[in-house]
This record gives C-alpha cells, sequence and structure tokens, in this order.
C-alpha cells in the first residue's frame, strides 16, 4: 500500500500534494499546517501501523 500522495485541509478544503504541508514540530502526534490557512491538524499516514 502506497501513502496518499494528496492532502486535503478539514478546515478550508484546501487540497494539494502532501510534501507542501509542513510539518509541525510541537511535541503532537504527527501534525501538519495547511499552507492556504495556517490551519493545524493530526493525520495518520501509516494507519496499518496503528
Amino acid at each position: 500500500m502506497i501513502p496518499p500522495l494528496v492532502r486535503r485541509c478539514p478546515d478550508c478544503g484546501h487540497l494539494g500534494w502532501s510534501r507542501r504541508f509542513t510539518v509541525v514540530e510541537d511535541g503532537a502526534p504527527r501534525r501538519v499546517e495547511c499552507p492556504a490557512c495556517g490551519h493545524q491538524f493530526s493525520v495518520a499516514d501509516s494507519p496499518w501501523l496503528q
């Protein structure tokens, strides 16, 4: 299974490549920030490992 290459912001609906969403390093479990609106949310890039 290939990890998703496209990510969608749950707040504004911005759709873009997953590498454009910057990773937030605040100790939280895998949070990213939307490049369009700045909304931070958690993602599960590898749900099969949890």
